[in-house]
């Protein structure tokens, strides 16, 4: 009777574990549907708020698309998939989601040029409230904000006619060079020239 009652036990036991191992699967399953093909309504809402004309100023604003161009915009647009936010909701984690991708995707700190647009006057008071909405945005997405170039593109080729997947930023955007090809440019005209080169001219420097 006791190794019967044992038997049941472990049955029971199994049961549960492989019932909580299919709930931690749940999360795995949803990765591979969130990056797939958004629908339609998602991207017609997703081209709704860049016409918004705050957020259509600021990208018109970042004319060399240092911090909003065509792969950062995709990204935005994968974590708002990834955390499964409600359309109505995209307006108010635009910024944050762009923050964030700029965190995870650039080089160059120019995310903080976000805050100014994405407060204006108030900048200084709710600046922790755009880092919050980023913190609340990732843990939705279960700290999943690495995307691929594929997912990108992927999104880019459903309207691939459209103004925003047109904002490809270039090497020398507005005759300005990242500031890891400055680095190494003035190190190699210091190479071949001497001690007596310039460094680049400031003015190849675009600070808008």
């Amino acid at each position: 009777m006791a190794a019967r009652k044992r038997k049941r036990e472990l049955i029971t036991l199994y049961e549960a574990e492989g019932s909580q191992s299919t709930t931690q699967e749940e999360p795995k399953k949803k990765k591979k549907t969130d990056d797939d093909i958004p629908q339609p309504e998602e991207r017609a809402a997703f081209f709704k708020i860049l016409e918004e004309e705050y957020i259509k100023c600021f990208l018109a604003r970042d004319s060399c698309f240092k911090i909003s161009d065509k792969y950062l915009l995709a990204i935005v647009f994968t974590f708002f998939r990834r955390a499964g936010l409600h359309t109505a909701q995209y307006g108010t984690f635009f910024f944050p989601a762009l923050f964030l991708a700029n965190q995870f995707e650039e080089d160059v700190p120019y995310h903080r040029e976000i805050y100014r647009w994405a407060f204006g006057l108030t900048m200084a008071m709710k600046k922790d409230w755009l880092l919050r909405l980023r913190d609340v945005l990732l843990n939705r997405m279960g700290f999943r904000a690495w995307v691929d170039r594929a997912t990108c593109d992927l999104i880019m080729a459903q309207d691939p006619d459209h103004w925003a997947w047109r904002r490809v930023r270039n090497v020398h955007h507005s005759r300005a060079v990242r500031w890891f090809r400055r680095c190494s440019a003035a190190r190699m005209e210091n190479i071949s020239a001497g001690c007596g080169a310039k460094l680049l001219d400031e003015d190849h420097i675009c600070w808008t």
